[in-house]
């Protein structure tokens, strides 16, 4: 028997809802009513989502700067969140990163996001990060809705894939090559 729709074991209807204090969370977040990437929704004027984010001194990646990861998960969050204003079903297709700039760890950054093209599925989504006017990262994403059992296919693969090895196992031989199938 089919599952309902609001079923809350039904993984394939998530889908990104305001929190209760209003924002746009991912499911990790969604549970704190907080974003742990330091990421606050400021403003949104019509096609342009404008973003204050402070990157917490934990996703420091040298001496004062952000970590490269922590700029890219950011991105990731940002120009979703632009889409999901719209579309509560996206996934992330391809996201490309332009570092121009350190990012500087504890100090107030804007992000603006935008959608810049919307057809059937495909969304085009792009971001710039400043800090005092200065341009330090921009980036693009290519973003999709989701398909019906979008999550269940993924359970259903990873199911299939074989247990994960355990630390102590022997890695596997660098000489091995992988060969797609």
């Amino acid at each position: 028997m089919p599952e309902k729709p609001d079923d809350p074991d039904d993984t394939d209807a998530f889908a990104i809802e305001p929190s209760p204090s209003g924002r746009l969370l991912c499911g990790g977040c969604a549970p704190q009513d907080a974003c742990r990437l330091g990421v606050e929704l400021a403003d949104a004027q019509d096609e342009t989502v404008r973003f204050d984010v402070v990157c917490p001194r934990s996703w420091h990646g040298g001496p004062g700067v952000a970590h490269g990861g922590w700029t890219a998960a950011v991105f990731d969050d940002v120009l979703s969140i632009a889409a999901l204003r719209v579309e509560p079903r996206l996934v992330t297709k391809s996201l490309e990163i332009s570092y121009l700039r350190p990012v500087p760890v504890e100090r107030p950054l804007e992000v603006l996001a935008r959608i810049d093209r919307h057809a059937g599925r495909e969304w085009e989504v792009s971001a710039e990060m400043t800090l005092a006017g200065t341009v330090l990262a921009i980036a693009r994403a290519d973003l999709r809705t989701r398909r019906p059992h979008h999550f269940a296919r993924h359970e259903a693969w990873l199911a299939r894939q074989p247990p994960s090895a355990s630390p102590s196992s022997p890695s596997p031989s660098p000489n091995r090559t992988h060969t797609e199938s």
